[in-house]
């Protein structure tokens, strides 16, 4: 008896002791997921390593300038005789060399390769905001995907709940008539089982649900424990103009515009082994300070300074062909980024295309099913009436409701095919963030 009483204690608190649930839509899951995601941050970390290495210095239009110093001290045994008959004989003397210089060099030109490395980098910093780009693209589709499963998922579980409920209301009916004598103890065991049945039906969806959600959190960067509701409704948009999805995504496809931009590169890797021919000029200049001290020797001390500068120009004439084989080989790959541009042009005028083809049918097939609901609920409203007259059998009414939870099933699923179609069909034209 008392762990009865502990049970029911326990659960009459369960409701308290839950998590509470917030209700989430999908634009603020979006923007969750731009600040959270950890793909979109390490994207964003590859954008700022590409902002940092856009510089002059990076292409080489800066001096360099080299300070050195040194300093090192000997100690040594010194016999020395000279003609004139005088001798030296000294033991552990010391002698300190004292160096320190400051030389700076400037390239003043390389065959335009300075110019060309910083357009360069110009383009590499514009693919990396592309990259971003089609990071946060991929992570919002993804985003809308499994928010509108979980709205999915979530109709699939309403409509299990209202089976539960249609299938106890049966199992009172079947009670009431036995107390009657209009129905018999088999009546009764079959409506438990179906009861049972679609109990069973409920528990199984509530599992999708939860698992999904934790997938979701998971790609919201967020704890996977937090519970949460979604809007019940899925709008699908109709009426979009095929012809001006083609020309939207010409222009605004990021795959098409990273293959463009992965050529205007490689025009510049071609113009930076045309520069490999050309001589090198470079400015130079220093100043450098030397001093010695000895013990022993001719001279106790020697200090020295100067300043120095010239020009130097360097000009490979012949390095075994490589030159010409860097700058024909740049060439290629020219044109196989040309290719790849008419490559990725042709998948994303199919892709397009067969994603409004699939966004056309969907809608169609949504139309069907939401008409399939209306019928089977009718027709489920009119059996329920006959079945508490007795004029309809327990199994002919277990059809029709089955019907309708397989049409409500199919009506959830109809709505997220075409609103996965739409977005796919937007993500193609490039424009899911507009």
């Amino acid at each position: 008896m008392k762990y009865k009483m502990i049970l029911i204690a326990v659960i009459t608190l369960m409701p308290a002791l839950s998590f509470p649930q917030t209700k989430i839509s999908l634009k603020e899951a979006i923007s969750i997921a731009l600040e959270n995601n950890y793909d979109i941050k390490m994207t964003r970390s590859d954008l700022e390593i590409a902002d940092n290495s856009y510089t002059l210095g990076s292409a080489g239009f800066l001096p360099k300038l080299d300070l050195t110093a040194s300093q090192s001290k000997t100690s040594n045994d010194t016999k020395q005789a000279y003609s004139d008959g005088t001798n030296v004989d000294k033991s552990s003397s010391r002698s300190t060399s004292t160096n320190a210089g400051i030389a700076l060099n400037w390239t003043l030109f390389d065959g335009l390769r300075m110019f060309t490395t910083y357009s360069k980098l110009k383009e590499y910093k514009d693919l990396g905001e592309m990259k971003l780009r089609a990071q946060l693209e991929n992570s919002i589709a993804e985003v809308i995907r499994i928010y509108y499963d979980i709205v999915r998922q979530t109709i699939s579980l309403n409509a299990a709940m209202e089976s539960v409920s249609i299938s106890e209301e049966r199992v009172k009916l079947t009670e009431d008539k036995m107390a009657i004598g209009s129905a018999s103890r088999f009546d009764l065991l079959r409506a438990k089982i179906d009861l049972n049945s679609d109990k069973s039906a409920m528990l199984n969806q509530e599992l999708t649900l939860n698992s999904l959600k934790a997938g979701f959190n998971t790609l919201l960067a967020r704890p996977s424990s937090i519970d949460f509701t979604v809007d019940e409704t899925i709008d699908v948009r109709e009426g979009y103009s095929f012809d001006e999805l083609k020309e939207k995504a010409l222009n605004n496809n990021i795959d098409l515009l990273q293959s463009e931009k992965n050529k205007s590169i490689s025009q510049f890797y071609v113009t930076l082994s045309k520069s490999s021919f050309y001589p090198t000029l470079s400015f130079n200049t220093g100043y450098t300070y030397s001093n010695s001290e000895a013990e022993a020797g001719f001279f106790k001390s020697s200090t020295n300074t100067g300043l120095s500068y010239g020009l130097s120009l360097s000009w490979n004439l012949f390095n075994g062909l490589n030159n010409r084989r860097d700058y024909e080989n740049a060439l290629i790959t020219l044109d196989k980024s040309e290719l790849r541009i008419q490559s990725t042009r042709l998948n994303v005028e199919s892709n397009l295309f067969i994603a409004y083809k699939n966004y056309l049918k969907n809608i169609e097939i949504l139309k069907l099913e939401e008409e399939n609901v209306s019928i089977a609920k009718e027709n489920l409203d009119l059996t329920m009436d006959q079945l508490k007259l007795g004029t309809l059998s327990a199994i002919d009414f277990r059809d029709v409701q089955k019907n309708y939870l397989n049409a409500r099933s199919r009506l959830s699923s109809a709505y997220y095919s075409a609103k996965i179609s739409e977005r796919d069909l937007l993500k193609q034209s490039g424009i899911l963030m507009q």
